[in-house]
């Protein structure tokens, strides 16, 4: 009995290692690095080191694991169990198995040949060509705590204009933590810059410092570039000033910077549809229920916002704000038909890893929802990122040691069929297809990505097929379908689609079998 249970043993064992082994780096574990880790984790990268390459993700391996394992990289905040969000940089169950196989198997590096091809990043631009650059001065930190520097840039228009998109690029990621856009029409900006004349900008936390200064962009670590659907942008006004707020870090005195922001206009300024960007959930006594925000040192206690919608609005995107001692955060609407939705809950905050998450359709909110969001703070020494031992009374205000309670939406007036625009591939993930329900859904590769003139494709069938490819654009329009017959043996399909009329921007591809298979991917035409 007892070697019949040593050769059960022996088997069990030797099933796992053979099953660890068969994941190698090339064909499983490249693809989820370049997809998710590679944009910061690279040279001259945020993540302060390369993933590129099997010689680095080797040596990396076991803070890959960890990372992956814990969920701590890459960040990810909200909770997908709640609401789900385009662009997504979340690993799923499978890809964190998949690692955890690959380095328990010893990481072996697979058939090189195999892998895809590296991922180029350019420091001009991820979308395309702006229409217009702008640069942050060049400015070397000399805080030795965080400093959030202002900037005053001219915007340069003679005209109104509409923003598709702002990106912004950092010129050293090691100093720049997140950055902050703003429209100033009153002069105010250029009022504090010139009380420092010694040095460019002023330093201010929390806003800028300027009544009326409207919010228009923001970038944190790891975001892609988004651009908003066509007949849709953010209005800038002609001669106004940009303020641009720049978070450099404790830690980085005598490190230098300087930031590109590439503008992205609609092609006229004609008819279009104004998104707006407004913090609707607030701590003010118009909104907060129980305020004001005052949390007793040793306490931990729960704030609640609300407002009616005057109006019935398309939500693209939801953005929380709070400080250090903020500790989770739900927002939800609830519709005069008592229908309750919801908007967005991270369990875990983090004031380092803030950003704003858009819906992966427009969301409709009819006039008499009423808007919800509960925060709690944890002013107790069980809180990882209590700033003061021992604890001591918190309020609001500007300071990082002080707190808000902030919810942005990117929002626009309502017109029919809102709510059918996608603005991005992951709703594909979630197990509905644009085109039609299907059995499975499973990862197109695409490279080079970006991509300038062809992109090539590959992904593995269950079984020969027959198959259609559809390229569908940022707003859900199909652009393109193309009909492949069956490859002969394998299921195995490689194929290369010419790009080069494609204007520069975000596309969608849809690959569907006659063998009820769906392969879904997302490539950036430079």
């Amino acid at each position: 009995m007892a070697s019949k249970n040593y050769f059960l043993a022996l088997f069990l064992f030797g099933s796992t290692a053979l099953s660890a082994q068969s994941i190698n780096w090339a064909t499983d574990i490249a693809p989820i690095l370049y997809e998710n880790c590679a944009k910061c984790h690279r040279d001259g990268g945020l993540g302060h080191f390369s993933l590129i390459g099997y010689a680095n993700a080797f040596t990396r391996r076991y803070d890959i694991q960890d990372a992956a394992s814990t969920r701590r990289m890459p960040p990810w905040m909200p909770d997908a169990s709640y609401r789900r969000y385009a662009h997504e940089t979340r690993l799923t169950d499978e890809e964190i198995q998949r690692i955890n196989q690959w380095v328990d198997g010893g990481a072996v590096g697979g058939d090189l040949s195999q892998a895809p091809a590296d991922p180029m990043f350019s420091n001009d631009s991820e979308v395309g060509m702006p229409d217009q650059i702008l640069f942050t001065p060049f400015f070397t930190v000399t805080a030795t705590d965080d400093e959030y520097r202002c900037f005053v840039i001219p915007n340069g228009l003679n005209q109104m204009a509409f923003l598709r998109g702002l990106e912004a690029i950092p010129g050293n990621h090691e100093v720049v933590h997140h950055i902050l856009i703003y429209e100033d029409t009153t002069g105010q900006g250029k009022v504090l810059d010139a009380q420092t004349p010694n040095e460019p900008g002023y330093v201010n936390f929390g806003g800028p410092g300027v009544n009326g200064a409207r919010l228009v962009s923001a970038w944190v670590p790891g975001a892609r570039t988004f651009l908003t659907p066509p007949g849709m942008g953010v209005k800038l006004t002609p001669g106004a000033d940009l303020i641009v707020q720049m978070h450099y870090p404790k830690g980085v005195t005598g490190m230098s910077d300087q930031t590109k922001l590439n503008l992205f206009f609609t092609p006229s300024n004609q008819g279009i549809r104004e998104i707006r960007l407004l913090p609707a959930l607030n701590h003010t006594p118009v909104s907060l229920e129980n305020g004001p925000l005052n949390i007793p040192p040793n306490e931990v206690k729960t704030y609640h916002a609300k407002v009616t919608l005057p109006q019935t609005v398309s939500v693209l995107s939801v953005a929380p704000h709070m400080h250090l001692i903020g500790r989770s955060i739900e927002t939800f609407a609830v519709t005069p038909l008592n229908d309750t939705i919801p908007l967005i809950r991270i369990n875990n905050w983090d004031f380092h890893w803030q950003g704003g998450y858009y819906f992966q359709q427009l969301q409709k909110l009819p006039i008499g929802t009423k808007m919800h969001a509960y925060a709690v703070y944890d002013n107790t020494e069980n809180n990882p990122n209590q700033p003061n031992f021992p604890p001591q009374t918190v309020t609001q205000g500007e300071a990082t040691t002080d707190e808000m309670l902030l919810v942005y939406f990117a929002f626009l007036n309502y017109q029919p069929g809102d709510e059918n625009i996608l603005l991005d591939s992951t709703l594909l993930n979630t197990g509905t297809s644009i085109l039609q329900s299907t059995n499975k859904i499973a990862e197109l590769k695409c490279f080079p990505n970006p991509a300038q003139e062809t992109l090539h494709l590959s992904f593995d069938m269950m079984k020969p097929a027959d198959y259609r490819i559809h390229m569908v654009a940022a707003d859900g329009r199909i652009l393109q379908t193309h009909t492949s017959s069956a490859p002969n043996i394998d299921g195995k399909v490689q194929e290369v689609i010419d790009i080069c009329d494609l204007p520069p921007g975000s596309y969608f591809l849809e690959i569907q079998t006659e063998a009820a298979e769906v392969f879904t991917g997302r490539f950036i035409k430079m």
